[in-house]
């Protein structure tokens, strides 16, 4: 069972601009939230999650429980989620799967890090992120 608790700095992107503009994210936007380098910490408390996301421009924390619906900040605003353990990987399902800007996030913990894969589930178009532990 990977580690999952822990402090994580962001290492690198692929595709995550396109990502970005796929779901309908404007230019400006786009530009900022590729420049950002996050980190992420990660706690676990009981049955609880705390999965926090630090950026220059904004800190969201989400806190869970998994398999039962939770409502989490984004840039577009409140969403409900799912989210569940599938082996090493944390997965973020969307309730409203006919969304348009709905995205599945798998977060991949290994030994080195978290490999966060975001896929758009309306045009199939996946970003990564990529964190190693800080």
């Amino acid at each position: 069972m990977a580690q999952f608790e822990g402090k994580y700095k962001h290492d690198r992107d692929e595709n995550f601009e396109a990502f970005l503009e796929k779901i309908g994210t404007n230019f400006v936007m786009r530009k900022m939230a590729s420049k950002a380098k996050p980190s992420i910490e990660v706690k676990i408390e009981g049955d609880t999650w705390t999965v926090q996301v630090v950026a220059a421009v904004k800190t969201v924390t989400m806190k869970f429980k998994l398999g039962e619906e939770t409502e989490i900040d984004t840039q577009d605003g409140k969403i409900k989620v799912i989210f569940g353990l599938e082996g090493n990987k944390l997965t973020q399902r969307p309730a409203d799967t006919q969304n348009s800007k709905a995205v599945l996030v798998e977060r991949e913990f290994t030994g080195e890090g978290i490999n966060q894969k975001m896929t758009h589930l309306s045009s199939g178009a996946v970003g990564m992120r990529c964190f190693v532990r800080a």
